[in-house]
């Protein structure tokens, strides 16, 4: 009856808890009563490292055995963890396998042992151990088979721990991504809104200063030569045409078309959009090394667009070198993602900056509006893909164009 009991109560301690300390420990007092032993302890195994550690040691209360390991084979314990049986040793002393390591460090006196597994699902996960039994010479089969069905019972609440545990893991981590897409999406509804705004302030900008643009060039005109209001007329007509830069920049940020996608080699749209860049500069310090693929994949683009956004970057890079230097460009596959890189030699970019430089008029440029990085960006989510920028104040700066793999097919170099 006391059997049955222990079994009863064992089963309804594993159920109401997933906390699995408090469970073994209220299962030890069960264990302890129906085996009428002094104490209990309970190995776990570590598979990786093929070792036994103390779950739990109720022989222990200044916690000794905390860092003890104990290599499998070695001990009553390490016997039953290689083996799957169950050791009895009614007298330690007489008994080769017994380790006295244990005592030693906790001061308990260990005479005798009744050793067996917990499995679960046929695998082991660690030893139950109940010490200093009375009548362990002449044991009761009936105590020792209900012993089994609570390492069992111990087994189960073990499993369910682990996997408890590595739920709570994978809900952390679904709750981090979560908060990070939550952060995109706001971030991404912030920008379409100042996307919105900006492009009706362009539009109502751009009428002005067309306006006096025109109206000072007239003026300029009826000014005799060498009049000392001339000066000022220069830089006024400066300072207009760097507004409607900044205007047809704004708009070409703000109306950006969906792309027309079309299979181009990688090697095509490198190659198209570094002439295009040595077309539009005036003078070029910079030399452009192009590292191949061994393969040369087909990438789903609009290929004008995407010309634009390495015109853009190697623009960024160019300037960013106060000196002659090397951009290199080179590509590889990083898992499902088709990886293309501009690295510059230049002046870099401080580290707490580097989350704002995709947004809109974040420039450290005296020219334009600062939206290089975030018309490269939005050119690249267009596509599916991201930017990611890493960079040393000093050293340079790698600019990463990732697009994911279901927008690639491979193809001979």
């Amino acid at each position: 009856m006391k059997e049955i009991q222990t079994i009863v109560q064992i089963s309804s301690i594993i159920n109401s808890s997933l906390d699995i300390k408090d469970v073994l420990r209220s299962s030890m007092l069960l264990v302890e009563e129906l085996m009428e032993a002094e104490a209990c302890s309970i190995f776990e195994l570590d598979k990786e490292n093929n070792e036994l550690f103390f779950c739990l040691a109720r022989h222990d209360p200044f916690h000794n055995t905390s860092k003890m390991r104990i290599k499998i084979g070695e001990g009553i314990a390490g016997c039953v963890a290689s083996t799957g049986e169950v050791v009895v040793v009614p007298d330690t002393k007489n008994d080769d396998r017994f380790n006295s390591m244990v005592d030693s460090a906790t001061g308990f006196q260990t005479r005798s042992i009744i050793a067996v597994p917990i499995k679960s699902k046929g695998c082991i996960l660690g030893v139950l151990q109940a010490l200093n039994c009375k009548k362990v010479a002449s044991l009761d089969k009936k105590k020792l088979e209900v012993l089994l069905i609570v390492s069992d019972q111990v087994g189960i609440a073990m499993e369910n721990a682990r996997l408890y545990g590595r739920l709570k893991e994978k809900f952390a981590l679904t709750q981090a991504e979560l908060k990070e897409t939550q952060k995109k999406l706001i971030r991404s509804e912030r920008l379409a809104a100042m996307g919105q705004l900006c492009h009706g302030i362009a539009h109502e900008v751009r009428n002005p200063v067309m306006s006096i643009g025109g109206l000072v060039k007239r003026l300029e005109k009826k000014l005799p030569a060498g009049h000392e209001a001339g000066k000022y007329i220069g830089i006024i007509l400066q300072e207009t045409a760097r507004l409607e830069k900044m205007v047809t920049d704004v708009e070409q940020y703000t109306a950006l078309p969906a792309p027309k996608l079309q299979q181009k080699k990688l090697s095509e749209l490198v190659n198209d959009a570094v002439d295009d860049w040595r077309n539009s500069q005036y003078e070029i310090e910079a030399e452009v090394k192009v590292e191949s693929m061994q393969d040369d994949p087909e990438i789903l683009i609009d290929m004008e667009m995407m010309k634009k956004a390495l015109v853009h970057v190697l623009s960024n890079a160019q300037e960013s070198m106060t000196k002659k230097g090397v951009i290199t460009i080179s590509a590889w596959w990083e898992g499902k993602w088709l990886v293309v890189s501009v690295r510059d030699e230049g002046s870099g970019i401080e580290h707490e900056d580097l989350p704002r430089v995709i947004e809109p008029f974040v420039s450290s440029k005296m020219q334009g509006a600062g939206l290089g990085l975030p018309f490269v960006n939005q050119i690249v989510a267009g596509h599916g893909g991201e930017i990611k920028i890493y960079s040393t104040p000093d050293v340079g700066t790698d600019v990463r164009l990732c697009f994911p793999a279901n927008n690639t097919s491979f193809s001979a170099a």
